[in-house]
């Protein structure tokens, strides 16, 4: 069996007897671009400084390449990390800035010279060379921070949110920079956001934490299309829930229909996506369908959300390409049974 680059084994993290990470188990392949995804506070970062070194493990091991790490200093591993604040040294060049850790280590210097060139024109700053950081852009300062952890070869480049201080075209903008550069070299990156959209658009694989327990991992689509909690289905786009209760292997919705689910008896909730319910006429195209009204319109541009209610009062939300429909209407609303999940009430 291939033994992955990366795994954690349990690994764990407190603080005065408070957890920050709870006892989780991972891994990831030579090759990965990982995000590891959650809102403020839920851990994600104190897991990246746990395998980058820089914060020790309360229990468990990181082993990388077969080695156990877990133990050794930042400096004695085969990863290097990109912090939010760049760390660029204002007193040196854009190219001594690149070549600092490879000089350190006593590289040639015709051979690293050679390096620096690659890796300034892989990061597209081959005329800045010259410059200093004070006089580059921040998504510049970026680039040049992201080559300097390069230069050092690591098996896993560890990357703390580096967009969040970029305003938005900018931070696009380098998501589409990083993509290629990870798809030019074929590293394995791991990348800490909060961004679900970010994660989306460049992970491979994404790792969703709350409350420093890893809730889900599994592709952007899967965890898109098959969040396995609520939190997962809320935290990542928009989701409809509907209360129902499941028993004998089929799941019932009061006042809208019923489906097989093989579960335990228990309460339930339905989820499905506001762009995946269908009205109207597309709902031919729907598994179940039902009668509902219009209470609400939003005119959002290339769509138009619609907040439509039940008989009994429970409203939910349908994003459509069409707004035909106006508020008062009564009209069939539906979904496919693929585009609904089932989590525990």
């Amino acid at each position: 069996m291939k033994t992955p680059l990366v795994r954690l084994e349990a690994l764990a993290k407190s603080y005065a007897s408070v957890p920050a990470v709870h006892p989780l188990d991972l891994e990831f392949d030579t090759g990965d671009f990982l995000a590891i995804l959650g809102p403020s506070g839920c851990g994600k970062t104190t897991l990246l400084k746990m395998l980058g070194g820089f914060v020790p493990p309360t229990s468990g091991r990181i082993l990388i390449g077969g080695e156990d790490v877990t133990h050794l200093p930042p400096e004695r591993r085969p990863t290097n990390m990109v912090f939010q604040g760049y760390g660029l040294f204002p007193h040196m060049t854009v190219r001594q800035n690149i070549a600092y850790g490879p000089r350190i280590a006593g590289e040639d210097k015709a051979l690293l010279a050679r390096r620096v060139d690659d890796m300034l024109a892989l990061v597209r700053l081959t005329e800045f060379g010259d410059q200093y950081p004070g006089a580059l852009s921040g998504g510049q300062q970026q680039r040049v921070a992201l080559a300097r952890a390069l230069m050092m070869r690591p098996k896993v480049l560890l990357l703390d949110e580096p967009f969040a201080a970029l305003d938005l075209k900018l931070r696009q903008a380098m998501q589409e920079e990083l993509r290629t550069i990870h798809k030019n070299i074929g590293g394995t990156f791991v990348f800490v956001t909060h961004d679900q959209a970010e994660a989306m658009a460049l992970a491979s694989k994404v790792v969703v934490m709350s409350k420093g327990r890893v809730e889900q991992v599994g592709s952007g689509e899967e965890i898109y299309r098959r969040p396995k909690t609520r939190f997962v289905s809320q935290f990542v786009g928009e989701a409809n829930f509907f209360a129902a209760e499941r028993k004998n292997n089929r799941v019932s919705i009061p006042g809208a229909f019923t489906f097989e689910d093989h579960g335990p008896d228990c309460p339930v909730q339905v989820g499905v996506r506001p762009e995946r319910v269908l009205l109207g006429a597309r709902t031919k195209q729907s598994a179940h369908s039902f009668d509902a009204r219009i209470i609400d319109r939003l005119f959002l541009g290339a769509q138009v959300q619609y907040r439509v209610a039940l008989p009994d009062g429970v409203t939910f939300l349908a994003t459509t390409p069409e707004g035909a429909l106006q508020i008062g209407e009564t009209t069939s609303v539906g979904w496919s049974a693929e585009d609904q999940w089932v989590v525990q009430a």
